[in-house]
């Protein structure tokens, strides 16, 4: 089999956002090289998940270094975001070395492109700071992948989301300098009719591909926003189309200024922005455990109010790092919004004040001992808000399976918690346990699997601690056998002991991952 791959000899700018298309195919320079293999298929399945994988490391990359003026969060991410994207183009040339040859051809000039963008970022030195010859490089990165791979025979996604991008560009091009319906001319509007043809002939063959949702791990709820996105896109390029047929200027222009963010809400659902971020969310964990656990108190002192607040304002810094709703962030609203994030954020900010609030309160109340748990109640809805933003993105975090974990236990030990022994047990209770286990028997292997796969450098665990949980998980995988055999032998003394043993081996375990 023959692969041929085709390398401009000056790569022009595919700006994502200022959409430059002068790396259009007929400015496309013909440095071209012809590779012979012997291999007998171009990408096996294996190499196209990887490539998937390389692709969706390059779209946070590609938008973080998009700023011009980037605050020290998004300069941080982009380099976190720049360094998973070599990682991930590394290992996939590595693995693609006897099958699919173009690859190593291609690194080189990627290879390239990464150092360049590497060497801008590492020489930021003030914020904020200008990204944007990152921003350039990475560009460049995509006209060598769509070569790599269009110029072989490998069908990719990302190539038909590059090619819609480009008529994309030349359409915001078409209306440039009519930013109000008056100021919009003859000439814009014809240009606009012959762009806007080329875009929705790009944009339907792209609409018409079928989402691999196995390929890039997207979640069915993921796999819902993007075809909704699809959807909106093509009803507002319908919608610019009848515009201009009834020549209306105040309804052309207002379809024209949302076709470049239906795209970009389009192309940045195939990113995956939580992996450059993992050790913030760690550093998260850490003190959102301690936060947690120092407000669940219904007889706290004076100290203990104080210890919480302190608790909580540790808390509340690492979040800033992430998701702050007044400085900035490395998930700026600029980012949540297209990706969908804003309600789980929104309602994270919104708990932490309310527990800061409820803090206050009991110091200016200054009746003690008191109830500080309406302060604990908001901290515990956020693991329940980043369970569901991880869920809908399909990302796999060690926090989660032990949260719907406590989650499911929680009816039980509720319905045990004034049972003092065997004879206190009702049928009621009996049946709240029974159906309790099912939950929890079914999460069990998944904590024991996410700690097992943990990254023990990630939390900064020795051999030790990490011993120490797989040990953990063991005794609390014992319990829950020996509680369903108490329930099968109907021994009451046992079912009560057992369910509340749940708790009782949970919480240290819990309390590990805490800073």
């Amino acid at each position: 089999m023959q692969y041929r791959i085709v390398f401009p000899t000056l790569l022009a700018t595919l700006s994502l956002f200022a959409c430059n298309n002068s790396d259009s195919p007929a400015n496309l320079a013909t440095d071209t090289t012809t590779l012979s293999s012997t291999a007998t298929t171009s990408m096996t399945p294996a190499l196209t998940a990887e490539m998937a994988q390389v692709s969706r490391a390059y779209v946070p990359a590609l938008f973080y270094t998009n700023n011009t003026a980037a605050p020290q969060p998004i300069a941080a991410a982009g380099k976190a975001a720049l360094s998973r994207l070599d990682s991930r183009w590394q290992a996939f040339v590595v693995n693609s070395t006897a099958t699919f040859p173009p690859a190593t051809t291609a690194k080189p000039a990627v290879d390239t492109h990464l150092l360049a963008a590497k060497n801008t970022l590492d020489q930021v030195s003030a914020y904020p700071a200008d990204l944007s010859a990152a921003h350039e490089h990475l560009e460049d990165i995509r006209t060598v992948m769509l070569q790599m791979r269009r110029d072989n025979g490998v069908d990719d996604v990302m190539d038909t989301l590059t090619l819609a991008h480009r008529s994309m560009g030349d359409v915001v091009a078409a209306f440039t300098g009519a930013t109000t319906p008056a100021l919009l001319t003859q000439q814009h509007k014809a240009d606009l009719t012959v762009q806007l043809t080329n875009y929705s002939n790009a944009f339907n063959t792209l609409a018409a591909r079928k989402i691999d949702s196995e390929l890039f791990g997207f979640s069915p709820a993921k796999n819902q926003g993007i075809q909704a996105a699809i959807s909106a896109s093509k009803q507002n390029n319908t919608a610019l189309q009848d515009a201009l047929l009834l020549n209306d200027n105040a309804a052309i222009l207002a379809a024209a200024n949302k076709v470049k963010p239906l795209f970009v809400k389009l192309f940045l659902a195939y990113g995956d922005f939580l992996s450059p971020s993992a050790p913030q969310w760690v550093a998260f964990d850490q003190a959102y455990i301690p936060a947690l656990f120092a407000s669940n108190n219904t007889a706290a002192t004076f100290e203990n109010v104080q210890a919480a607040q302190t608790a909580l304002t540790a808390l509340e810094t690492r979040w800033n790092v992430l998701g702050s709703a007044t400085t900035p962030s490395r998930y700026p609203v600029t980012l949540q919004t297209p990706l969908n994030w804003t309600a789980y954020f929104s309602a994270i900010n919104t708990n932490i004040a309310t527990s800061k609030t409820a803090l206050e309160a009991a110091l200016a109340a200054g009746d003690f001992p008191t109830d500080i748990t309406p302060a604990h109640e908001p901290l515990e809805d956020i693991r329940m808000q980043l369970l569901a933003l991880r869920t809908l993105e399909n990302y796999a975090w060690v926090m989660d399976p032990i949260t719907r974990y406590h989650h499911g236990f929680e009816p039980a030990l509720t319905a045990v918690k004034n049972v003092a022994d065997g004879s206190q047990l009702t049928a009621e209770i009996t049946a709240i346990i029974a159906q309790t286990l099912p939950v929890l028997q079914a999460e069990m292997p998944k904590m024991v699997t996410a700690v097992q796969q943990l990254d023990p450098t990630l939390y900064a665990f020795s051999a030790e601690k990490q011993a120490a949980l797989n040990t953990s998980l063991t005794a609390q995988t014992n319990n829950l056998e020996a509680l369903a055999a108490a329930l099968t032998a109907n021994d009451s003394a046992a079912i009560v002991a057992r369910t509340k043993q749940v708790k009782a081996l949970f919480v240290p375990f819990f309390l590990q991952f805490g800073g």
